[in-house]
């Protein structure tokens, strides 16, 4: 007991003896991960500007594919761009569908940010497929890409908790939702990180457009290292309380 008591007091004298260089070194460093932090969420959420526009062959008014593109070369936007298979994309951009079936789709150029909330689930299992082109999906333009892009945006309404415009276009992919998840209630559930996507949040001169899907980049280490990050900000306060000199 007694070597325990002297342990903890040697251990205490100890770290009462860190001099003042060593305190401030400790700051610096919490410092540097505080910048690192705040660049990494800042490319999280860093804004794009694009065009939005449909093709005949792609889609059925007033859902199907969207195409969205850069409207001036932007690595960022290449990004997103380069993680879908080559069928869903079209003309440099990438290919997408309404989130919402009431907001209107606005006028172009767009301010657009990626936004992880606000997409279910099943919408995330199914537009994850779709833009990796691994989706039972009939992606050759025309009458039967027309179809698929029809069935599988009344899915997405339907999965996002709109009534579809057609029930019963919807139904082949509402079914394979709600087969991988259990139950048409699971797949109406919050993505919450569980596939790299997104919502595409657009405004038109400050005005809301219609939301997107898009394919959302991955944390590095999955989230991992802003986790460790969000570690260090509370280590700071705790570390700027002890050592203020």
């Amino acid at each position: 007991m007694r070597c325990g008591t002297a342990l903890a007091t040697y251990a205490t004298e100890l770290a009462n003896t860190i001099n003042i260089n060593e305190r401030h070194n400790i700051m610096k460093k919490l410092l540097t991960l505080t910048a690192l932090a705040g660049f990494l969420a800042a490319q999280q959420c860093s804004a794009l500007l694009v065009n939005e526009s449909r093709t005949s062959g792609y889609y059925q008014f007033p859902g199907g594919e969207f195409t969205i593109q850069s409207v001036a070369p932007d690595p960022a936007f290449n990004t997103i761009y380069n993680l879908y298979a080559a069928v869903a994309t079209l003309n440099g951009g990438f290919q997408t569908f309404c989130i919402s079936e009431t907001a209107t789709v606005l006028s172009n150029p767009k301010i657009a940010t990626l936004d992880p909330n606000g997409v279910a689930v099943g919408t995330a299992w199914l537009y994850w497929q779709f833009g990796k082109g691994t989706l039972a999906y009939n992606y050759t333009a025309g009458a039967g890409r027309v179809a698929s892009a029809w069935s599988l945006q009344n899915a997405i309404w339907e999965l996002q908790g709109f009534t579809p415009v057609d029930a019963a276009a919807a139904a082949s992919y509402v079914n394979l939702a709600t087969t991988h998840f259990g139950s048409l209630a699971n797949a109406e559930l919050p993505n919450s990180g569980q596939f790299d996507v997104a919502a595409l949040r657009m405004t038109y001169q400050g005005a809301v457009s219609q939301p997107m899907l898009a394919l959302s980049p991955p944390l590095p280490d999955g989230g991992a290292t802003l986790m460790l990050l969000g570690l260090a900000l509370s280590g700071l306060g705790a570390f700027g309380r002890r050592f203020r000199v």
